[in-house]
């Protein structure tokens, strides 16, 4: 399962980080900068200290707790130990720490500095501050760790910035979440009604954005709707007249035979006006409201696809193209004008298509696959096969494009693909089966 990135916890991550990142470097630099400002403060006592006039060789004065010596063997012999060679650049302050960790004080820490009076003799300054000789504040006989406490501080800062975040977040993702329930909630009963108010003028004028694009697409929509209602309805009457027509001739015929041309023509005349009356009827079928419930009808496909096949066999006229029907006699719930719009192209469509070999239409409970030859046959001629490549342009192509909109809009699985000179198009008419194929 994908996560979808969500803009508010990365902001929320964000900022959190942000600001512990900013805390935890402060902190190690107000740290840095304390005891920075006590090493120099000491080396400032060592300095003032260098200047004491009775100091002599052998003779070290001991003042404040720092010793001032004239030769490195009159210091004390701890920091003899712990330096293991005497300063040399005058004014540098040196400095060791017994420290098991960079979270915790110092037990011992030892100080020398080299250092000249006035008249220019050297002076060795140490100090040494032992853990044993600090004064100690206890709590139930426990030495304070000031870590512990400086780090449960930290913790706490961090949840009150996370929490004062948090609330400033909620009192502005609020009116974004009441934006985008508003907007999922937008349709063409309540797109017209006035704005809320969501708070911020930044939100305020992108939802009036978006009701005015989906005010403009519902108008688009509707101009649609129309034309192809109004379309279809007028188609009706010259397609009426015109199939009227081929039967007449059609009966004519019986008495004055037509020639081979004129029975071609009037084939293909009759051949149109069924295409366009099956495209007339998909168009007055999706001009009608989404909204519109149809009542599904118990339909038994077997004997429709046979219906069908039978209507459509004059495509196969001239053609060495076999049909094979498979399936079985049950009865199926579905909305019957859709069914026969969709089975109705789909038959249609195979039909043109093939043009020698088979095409096979095997049908299994609610679904239906068909199966038919790609392979274009040679002895055609050519002024045939650029008829029938505009037609299927102009009408069988549209008639699938309808089609695909109709199973779309019942909700039924559709899948199509090529393979081997073969053409797969399989067409489930329970609602159900799309949500599990997984092609769907």
């Amino acid at each position: 399962m994908k996560i979808r990135p969500s803009l508010r916890l990365y902001f929320f991550i964000s900022i959190v980080l942000l600001g512990s990142t900013m805390t935890i470097g402060f902190s190690l630099l107000s740290v840095n900068y304390f005891i920075s400002g006590l090493d120099k403060g000491i080396k400032s006592v060592m300095r003032e200290l260098a200047k004491s006039p009775d100091v002599a060789d052998g003779n070290p004065q001991h003042l404040l707790g720092f010793t001032i010596a004239s030769r490195w063997q009159d210091t004390p012999s701890i920091i003899q130990t712990r330096f293991e060679t005497p300063p040399i650049m005058v004014g540098e302050l040196q400095k060791i720490k017994d420290q098991d960790s960079v979270f915790l004080m110092p037990e011992n820490i030892y100080f020398i500095l080299l250092y000249t009076n006035p008249e220019g003799e050297k002076r060795y300054i140490s100090r040494v501050m032992l853990d044993k000789d600090r004064p100690a504040t206890s709590i139930s006989g426990q030495p304070i760790k000031h870590f512990y406490w400086i780090f449960f501080t930290a913790l706490a800062a961090i949840a009150l910035f996370a929490f004062l975040l948090t609330m400033i977040m909620s009192k502005i993702a609020r009116p974004v979440e009441s934006l985008k329930n508003w907007a999922k909630s937008l349709n063409q009963d309540n797109i017209k009604k006035p704005l809320p108010d969501f708070t911020y003028n930044e939100l305020n004028v992108l939802a009036s954005l978006i009701q005015d694009s989906l005010t403009s697409a519902q108008k688009s929509l509707n101009r649609e709707q129309h034309f192809l209602s109004y379309a279809s309805h007028e188609l009706r009457t010259p397609i009426s007249v015109i199939r009227s027509n081929v039967d007449l001739l059609k009966r004519l015929s019986e008495k004055a035979p037509l020639g081979d041309k004129q029975e071609l023509t009037l084939q293909r005349i009759e051949r149109a006006g069924l295409t366009m009356s099956d495209l007339t009827d998909t168009l007055l079928w999706l001009s009608r409201e989404e909204e519109q419930t149809t009542t599904p009808e118990s339909i038994n496909l077997h004997e429709k696809i046979k219906q069908l096949c039978n209507e459509l066999s004059y495509l196969l006229n001239a053609k060495e193209v076999e049909v094979k029907i498979s399936g079985d006699t049950c009865n199926h719930p579905i909305t019957a004008t859709a069914c026969h719009i969709v089975l109705s192209n789909l038959i249609r469509n195979a039909y043109q298509h093939t043009q020698q070999g088979q095409v096979t239409i095997t049908q299994q409970g609610s679904r239906i696959t068909i199966i038919n030859s790609t392979s274009d046959s040679s002895s055609r001629t050519l002024a045939e096969v650029e008829t029938d490549t505009k037609q299927t342009a102009l009408g069988y192509g549209l008639g699938l494009q309808l089609s695909e909109k109709i199973i779309n809009r019942q909700g039924w699985l559709y899948q199509v693909k090529e393979c081997q000179g073969h053409y797969h198009v399989t067409v489930d008419f329970d609602n159900s089966a799309r949500n599990h194929s997984p092609m769907a």
